[in-house]
């Protein structure tokens, strides 16, 4: 009897316990927000319009065209770079023919399945998929070396073909912008055979480098004189193809030596302006490291100011790549985050209507350079997602007035054809953030998708208020409201 009542005893403190223990969830959808430090106001005035966009994209294959070519392409990688991702802009490299003493990394046989691939994922899922090429190099046939100041020795070949560092490098014979443009109109041709329809195409990667890889110089006049000669026997026979450039540093094209460089000339041409419809700059630093979010601001102003808006023509960013995988930056390398707050201020200060980061895919691993393994995917990836995926071709970009003193960072898109409203907000402070948004005409609620350190855009069970946005730090965060299918 003793034994039974102690026992009767112990159950009884057991199952007081129990009782009063807290239950785990056994699943966490969402990182759980700490006590709200912050409360912010973010107006949106949806009647002042920006720039409408074309896209998001990426350059390259499955793996990088050097590698094998059974790897270049499969479904499952078109697939998921599409649908979830939710690229609407392809880059690709227009290869010059390979020559004796010169190989190429890729040919039209190794691009073409790699297209036919793309052309059919995105008819099957109705994605509205841009395909656009750049020009590393003209066929060696077309160049010619170059005298100490970089100016076209005619009828003289370049010793080193498509490539070369220094003179070696080479630059285009103006003796023959009609056979360039000729070469150009039959990789539209090309791609045209096989279903895919060439949207724009950028005549010279980065003018001013000189690469051991296929590259071409040209002086920035240069450069204008073959826009005037090359663009109108490319339109003859393609008149609706856009043509994109210079594609040289933004930094380069934006800083207080601007006057020397590509941009510059251009307004000064008009010639040649008329035959640019984007401009286009690439997101580096020294052409290696992504340029400092700092001084962001201050360089898409400038091109703004002095290019954009005079000219009336949009500004694409067509190439970046530098950041690591980590979310935040680590030592000198910047993480994930920083690349969505470098799209966010190509977006706002730049009036960007295209992002396109460098190499998709890189079966090797996720480096600094690419977004994928194949399938796998990276921080980086889910940071861009936030802007591909819900971001749509057609989108417009409207007036959002944050308080950068509380950290917050955001951009507000209407896409009246998919009749959705979307919002990327960025909390990059220390604190978590309540923001309550204002304006006229601004839905009551939204789906909420979340990116932090832990978690990669991963989607709220329920839908949020407008009045109560929770921002952890170094969050981002999409609101949308609508569908973002096509």
């Amino acid at each position: 009897m003793k034994y039974k009542l102690i026992l009767l005893i112990f159950l009884t403190v057991c199952i007081q316990l129990a009782c009063k223990k807290k239950i785990t969830p056994t699943t966490t959808p969402i990182t759980t927000v700490p006590t709200t430090e912050v409360n912010t106001t973010i107006d949106i005035t949806r009647a002042d319009k920006f720039q409408q966009i074309d896209g998001f994209g990426f350059f390259g294959a499955q793996d990088v065209w050097w590698g094998n070519a059974s790897n270049m392409y499969s479904d499952a990688w078109a697939t998921t770079a599409l649908t979830d991702l939710g690229v609407t802009i392809w880059r690709d490299e227009l290869h010059p023919p390979a020559t004796p003493t010169v190989p190429q990394d890729a040919d039209w046989n190794k691009h073409k399945p790699v297209v036919e691939g793309l052309v059919k994922i995105a008819a099957q899922y109705k994605v509205p998929l841009k395909f656009i090429f750049t020009v590393w190099s003209p066929p060696a046939s077309m160049k010619v070396a170059m005298d100490a100041n970089g100016e076209p020795l005619s009828g003289t070949p370049n010793t080193g073909g498509t490539k070369g560092t220094g003179n070696a490098a080479g630059t285009l014979d103006p003796a023959q912008y009609a056979a360039f443009g000729n070469f150009l109109a039959d990789g539209i041709q090309q791609y045209k055979d096989v279903g895919a329809t060439i949207y724009a195409i950028s005549p010279q990667n980065e003018p001013l480098f000189k690469q051991s890889f296929n590259s071409n110089f040209y002086r920035p006049a240069r450069y204008s004189e073959m826009l005037k000669n090359v663009v109108p026997v490319v339109k003859a026979r393609f008149p609706a193809v856009k043509i994109f450039g210079a594609e040289n540093m933004l930094e380069i094209e934006a800083e207080k030596d601007r006057q020397y460089f590509y941009s510059a000339d251009l307004m000064k041409t008009p010639d040649a302006l008329n035959n640019l419809d984007i401009w286009a700059y690439h997101g580096y630093l020294e052409g290696i490291s992504p340029t400092a979010s700092s001084k962001l601001t201050t360089l898409w102003n400038v091109i703004q100011t002095e290019y954009t808006k005079p000219s009336g023509k949009p500004v694409w960013m067509t190439e970046t790549s530098g950041y690591g995988e980590n979310w935040l930056k680590t030592g000198n390398k910047p993480g994930a985050f920083d690349l969505a707050i470098d799209i966010q201020s190509a977006l706002i200060y730049g009036n960007a209507s295209a992002w396109v980061w460098w190499q998709g895919s890189e079966l090797a691993g996720i480096g600094e350079y690419n977004l994928m393994q194949g399938t796998t995917r990276g921080k980086k990836y889910f940071a861009s997602k936030h802007f591909y995926r819900f971001i749509r071709p057609g989108a417009r970009r409207v007036k959002l007035t944050f308080n950068s003193s509380d950290g917050v960072m955001g951009s507000a898109f209407e896409h009246t054809g998919l009749g959705n409203f979307v919002i990327v907000l960025i909390n990059s402070s220390e604190k978590p953030v309540k923001a309550n948004l204002t304006g006229a005409a601004i839905p009551n609620e939204f789906d909420y998708y979340l990116s932090t350190s832990l978690d990669e855009c991963k989607k709220r069970d329920t839908k949020v208020s407008k009045a109560d946005i929770i921002l952890p730090a170094k969050s981002i965060v999409t609101l949308v409201n609508g569908s973002f299918q096509e």
